[in-house]
């Protein structure tokens, strides 16, 4: 299951210059979000359950283009993997 500590290591590729991805800014703000979510259910008392499964499978992240926009693949990825690991921890609290 994924933990607060590998969300804080992601890392995106750029969606490079030609290309529009999701918003850089946007996306590590959400993260941050699903950061305190996860500590929370680790038990960490400085977290809290900021969004659920649910949350994750409908983001919608605005867009951008060049460096500062992450890969939309890579984040996709990212977002399935968070949502899994959020309705796990749902169905065990």
């Amino acid at each position: 299951m994924l933990t607060a500590a590998e969300v804080v290591a992601l890392r995106f590729s750029s969606a490079g210059v030609f290309r529009a991805g999701y918003d850089a800014d946007a996306v590590d703000d959400w993260l941050d979000r699903v950061i305190l979510t996860l500590r929370a259910y680790e038990g960490d008392a400085e977290g809290s359950v900021e969004l659920l499964a649910e949350d994750a499978r409908e983001a919608t992240l605005p867009t951008a283009r060049g460096r500062d926009a992450y890969a939309t693949e890579d984040v996709d990825v990212a977002i399935d993997r968070i949502a899994s690991a959020l309705s796990e921890h749902e169905r065990a609290a």
